[in-house]
């Protein structure tokens, strides 16, 4: 049912007794007040729609207490403020205090009548707004929920992702294999790992999982189990002539369990074996762009051969390369959102080429080579920015 009733404040008693009958004639249940100080206590038991309050003598719309105007707007009221020979200043108050409407006695009934209509106007839109402000404050209160939730999940794959990686580098007869993620979210879809077997192989990779979040994330868990699985299976049967081979058969088997998986999912990748004893690289190249870098006495050049990415092809064939380590020398392999950090006037043919000028002149060390990438300054990356090294020492 409708709210039509009104509270009028005023001392006229003649005018107060005339405004009541016009509204009462209108349909308006009303009561009559003497002075706004019985106003507060009114309204929780009468429960007005509308109140319409004479100010005069000694108050004005600015001597009004703000608590007051407040309260009246917190309980849903349409305010119509009568006020008598009042300044353009006097209104203006009334108006910033919360006033609906402005009347200057003498009045008649149809300007009466015209306001509380005006009136009646503001109460279903301050409905509708307080209504609208009820939802979206629900609909906050569900997405702080629903974000906190999804953090805390987010943070727990993160811990699990930070389990998988490597916990310290790793040092073999003169080589010493390290990296550095910067996560663009919580979850990454970059990934690394590298061991060794036998105190002479070396074994590392490097992956690149399309997209990001939580379905990335499980990818590169996946992997990276599937990877130490393997490992764990030559070493423990002395598999010495797959470990020679190494990485031969790895992307393509990479590749099939990825496909056997049937996600919308890609990987770019990089494995490597060393055989220190020979001094020899091993690697293959899965669509890794930037390809990874060798610097050779103060000169970077990209490694040799390429290979199309994994999960992507059934029937797709990875060649193995294979070239020599010199003493004093870097192998750098780096995920696409570090180039990402270039400033975007650089063309994108142009990013690799200046990748190769940044690590020109780098010593063999992890932290000068991400000094040189500058990839302790980056801060809200687009894209996981991660880093792999292995360096030889002289």
């Amino acid at each position: 049912m409708e709210n039509k009733r009104v509270l009028i404040v005023s001392a006229a008693l003649q005018e107060r007794a005339a405004w009541s009958q016009a509204l009462i004639a209108s349909g308006w249940t009303v009561e009559e007040l003497d002075s706004r100080a019985q106003v507060v206590e009114r309204i929780p038991a009468f429960l007005p729609a509308l109140l319409l309050i004479e100010l005069s003598g000694k108050e004005s719309p600015g001597s009004v207490e703000e608590g007051f105007a407040q309260r009246c707007r917190d309980s849903g009221l349409a305010v119509i403020v009568i006020l008598r020979d009042p300044t353009p200043e006097e209104v203006a108050i009334a108006f910033r205090r919360g006033a609906i409407d402005v009347l200057i006695p003498p009045f008649d009934a149809a300007t009466l009548l015209a306001a509380v209509a005006r009136a009646g106007s503001f109460k279903d839109l301050y409905q509708e707004n307080m209504d609208y402000r009820s939802q979206l404050e629900r609909a906050n209160r569900e997405l702080r929920e629903s974000f906190n939730v999804l953090k805390m999940d987010q943070l727990a794959g993160r811990q699990v992702q930070r389990d998988i990686l490597p916990r310290e580098p790793l040092s073999c007869r003169g080589y010493r294999v390290s990296h550095s993620i910067v996560p663009s979210l919580y979850l990454s879809g970059d990934f690394v790992g590298y061991n060794s077997a036998f105190d002479r192989y070396i074994l590392f990779y490097f992956g690149d999982v399309s997209g990001h979040g939580a379905s990335s994330a499980f990818i590169t868990v996946m992997l990276a189990f599937l990877l130490r699985q393997l490992r764990r299976r030559h070493v423990a049967e002395s598999d010495f002539a797959a470990l020679a081979r190494a990485p031969a058969g790895l992307a393509e088997h990479l590749n099939r369990q990825m496909l056997a998986m049937d996600i919308d999912k890609h990987l770019t990748f990089f494995a490597g074996a060393i055989d220190a004893e020979r001094s020899a690289l091993r690697y293959v190249i899965s669509g890794l762009s930037p390809p990874p870098v060798l610097i050779t006495e103060g000169v970077a050049t990209f490694l040799s051969g390429k290979g199309k990415p994994l999960g992507l092809f059934k029937d797709a064939r990875w060649e193995v390369q294979e070239c020599t380590l010199p003493p004093a020398s870097a192998l750098v392999v780096v995920s696409d959102g570090l180039l990402e950090q270039l400033p975007r006037s650089i063309e994108e043919p142009n990013r690799e080429q200046v990748l190769l000028h940044a690590l020109a002149g780098v010593a063999p060390d992890h932290d000068a080579i991400c000094a040189a990438l500058g990839l302790a300054g980056i801060r809200d990356a687009p894209d996981d920015a991660s880093v792999l090294t292995v360096t030889r020492n002289a």
